[in-house]
């Protein structure tokens, strides 16, 4: 069942991409085998991500400072999500977990400023097409992340992660 979830995810998204979609559904699958309580909302939200990166989330970077120092004072510092993960299809955004923040790895005004820059001139989506990982994610990874344009991360924050 997810394999037809897949296929038809990519084939919605595929006319976005660069890459093929034998290579977008082969990044599907390798996701979908990482992480298999991964239901077909968190295979959408990641090639969301991808498409849309953190420009449905940013409208007012005072309200991200307080929304991020509150989730980060509240997770756990042994989440087993990855410290950083690029998205699919065309990995132009990377998922950067705040553990790297709850740990001092990565400042909040860091993190912040490579949001706020992320976000610029990117196309905002119907709110409407926005989703939440599944219960069923959450519960079995505990993600707790925000969205860096690549090139940003490969520049200022890859290099500090140990």
């Amino acid at each position: 069942m997810k394999k037809i979830i897949f296929v038809a995810l990519i084939s919605i998204f595929n006319f976005q991409f660069s890459i093929s979609h034998a290579q977008c559904n082969a990044a599907l699958m390798k996701y979908a085998e990482r992480y298999p309580a991964a239901e077909a909302t968190d295979l959408y939200k990641l090639v969301f991500q991808d498409l849309y990166g953190p420009g449905h989330l940013l409208t007012d970077s005072l309200a991200a400072v307080r929304y991020i120092t509150k989730e980060v004072a509240e997770m756990k510092d042994t989440n087993t999500f990855p410290l950083y993960e690029y998205t699919l299809c065309d990995s132009n955004f990377v998922r950067v977990n705040l553990v790297l923040v709850k740990r001092g790895v990565l400042s909040l005004e860091q993190l912040v400023s490579a949001l706020l820059r992320s976000a610029k001139g990117l196309p905002s989506p119907d709110h409407k097409f926005v989703m939440s990982h599944s219960a069923a994610f959450r519960a079995a990874y505990d993600p707790h992340y925000r969205i860096v344009r690549r090139d940003i991360f490969e520049r200022e924050i890859l290099s500090l992660i140990p």
